[in-house]
């Protein structure tokens, strides 16, 4: 799995729209799998630290117990301007105690706190979606595709 940097280095022009979403509302959704295999979603606030996309999870939150248990995720961002999408997917990891760890929480936003979860993200899929003549006769998307083994695509 890659880490945001390397996908980001990969497919700068997908990566982009992710993280300008991601900077816009500060808010995605978070897929998980709960325990009977069902999906289960989760508005989520990621970040970056170093290249790399965190989420801070309160302990008690399923979404906790579910990554723990099964780190396969989906996140998608909040639509940006003329409909702009952005989704991936992967594995999530949650980081053990120690300094890594430690400067996350440090360098991450306010509200990761020193008893949360933090869960790192690597990117196994990514896609985005720029729609051109938004509102008017002849809307499309223009998608774009990265996956970790075949590279970028439109």
């Amino acid at each position: 799995m890659a880490s945001w940097s390397v996908f980001a280095a990969a497919a700068p022009e997908i990566a982009a729209v992710g993280a300008g979403l991601l900077e816009e509302h500060h808010l995605a959704y978070l897929a998980t799998v709960r325990r009977d295999g069902a999906p289960r979603v989760h508005p989520v606030s990621p970040f970056f630290v170093e290249g790399r996309l965190f989420v801070a999870t309160p302990p008690t939150s399923p979404k906790a117990g579910d990554q723990q248990r099964d780190g396969r995720y989906a996140m998608h961002c909040l639509p940006g301007k003329n409909d702009a999408e952005f989704r991936i997917r992967g594995r999530s990891r949650l980081l053990p105690p120690g300094a890594d760890r430690d400067a996350v929480i440090e360098r991450g936003p306010h509200y990761a706190r020193d008893e949360d979860c933090i869960f790192e993200y690597d990117i196994e899929e990514a896609a985005s979606a720029n729609w051109v003549n938004v509102g008017q006769p002849g809307t499309y998307p223009v998608r774009s595709r990265w996956t970790e083994r075949g590279g970028a695509s439109t």
